[in-house]
């Protein structure tokens, strides 16, 4: 029976790094072909992902629709006559092993306890390290899965194309130890028991709006005319949707993880909607403005936030927020000028954050705004207020 390479348990560490491409020379030796009995384990953390992946304090997660790669990365130089590292694929009848996983789903599962998240595979299948000790591996993981992969002799990219609803998240376990990893490496004294450590990090931005009432006149201590307004709607417009993700590459190992963006193409741009918890639609009734005991004004968190990509450095590019409200009458009041988000001078949206856009609803066609940033992940700068 064939056996294939095994991904087991996973507990939050961190991640090892670091990557080389040693060659060795061809000589004529048989060596073993197969799979060995040392199967592969993973373990991870994640940094801070459905609309956006939450981890509990330990770095654990869940989630649905990894997608997990296993590609050699350097010769271990043990038994002659290794095949210079190609990720092309083998010729019929050759097995190289230079690809163990390609594009293997799998799903994140806290075990009962919670002291661990467990990766298991959709296809139920267990899979090993090859027993030729010809080359060593590293592991490669991000969400969310695409067959929409370009794969060449030398990388992995995924083309993933977003919608405001998920999170993009990568991870990756390599290590420049002796023969890691490989099942020669856990036959090494002190090494059965280690598990290599994929640390997956938050590759968007998350935007999250609040709004409260404001009062009839400045200063005052009535809202009559705020409490007769809902947030209807809230709009993120013009927004790049079509990534590349970086899963792996040989021969410029930094740009392993990079997710890009056509910052140009404004026709491939699309209006990104915000949408309540589970993706369903803002239920706009329960977003009417709020006073309680008649002067504590309510601060509600409107819909579950939005995942947009980090504009780039240096870039033009500033993201435009358009929000419609509705009054009990069955009113409807459509933005007339979208707004810029902009973070406060010498500060930049970074992956991994989170940014609060707290708006104040004054009454019919007015609504203003001030944000600052929350912690998703410790983050820098505040964002500028804005009035529609």
């Amino acid at each position: 029976m064939k056996k294939q390479l095994l991904f087991l348990s996973m507990a939050a560490v961190a991640a090892l790094s670091s990557c080389s491409t040693d060659e060795a020379p061809e000589t004529s030796v048989d060596v073993p072909v197969g799979m060995s009995e040392v199967p592969i384990r993973l373990s991870t953390g994640v940094q801070g992902t459905r609309a956006s992946i939450e981890s509990d304090g330990n770095g654990l997660f869940e989630v649905d629709g990894l997608g997990i790669y296993a590609l050699a990365r350097t010769v271990m130089q043990v038994n002659p006559a290794p095949l210079p590292i190609s990720w092309a694929g083998d010729a019929p009848g050759t097995n190289t092993y230079g690809v163990l996983l390609e594009n293997l789903e799998a799903n994140a599962v806290k075990n009962e306890e919670g002291t661990l998240t467990n990766i298991e595979f959709a296809d139920g299948q267990t899979y090993y390290y090859p027993m030729g000790n010809w080359y060593t591996y590293g592991f490669y993981g991000y969400y969310p899965r695409t067959e929409a992969i370009e794969a060449t002799a030398t990388t992995r990219v995924a083309n993933i194309t977003i919608t405001g609803k998920e999170d993009v998240i990568y991870g990756k376990a390599v290590s420049d130890e002796a023969y890691a990893y490989s099942a020669r490496y856990f036959r090494q004294e002190g090494n059965r028991d280690k598990v290599p450590a994929m640390q997956f990090d938050h590759k968007l931005m998350r935007i999250t709006f609040s709004a409260v009432p404001a009062p009839d006149v400045e200063g005052g201590d009535t809202y009559v005319s705020a409490l007769n307004m809902k947030v209807q709607s809230v709009k993120v417009l013009r927004v790049p949707v079509n990534g590349k993700l970086v899963i792996a590459d040989y021969t410029n190992p930094e740009n392993n993880g990079k997710l890009t963006f056509d910052w140009e193409d404004t026709l491939a741009m699309q209006d990104l909607t915000l949408l309540d918890a589970n993706d369903q639609p803002l239920n706009s009734d329960n977003y009417y403005m709020e006073v309680v005991n008649n002067d504590t004004v309510v601060e509600k968190t409107i819909g579950q936030g939005i995942l947009l990509p980090v504009p780039e450095q240096g870039s033009d590019y500033k993201y435009r927020v358009a929000v419609t409200l509705a009054d009990r009458e069955g009113n409807v009041y459509e933005c007339e000028y979208p707004q810029e988000l902009e973070l406060s001078e010498g500060a930049s949206f970074q992956p991994g954050k989170s940014y609060n856009v707290r708006m104040t609803i004054n009454g019919p066609k007015v609504v203003s705004m001030t944000a600052n940033l929350t912690q998703w992940t410790d983050g820098d700068g505040t964002l500028t207020g804005i009035e529609f």
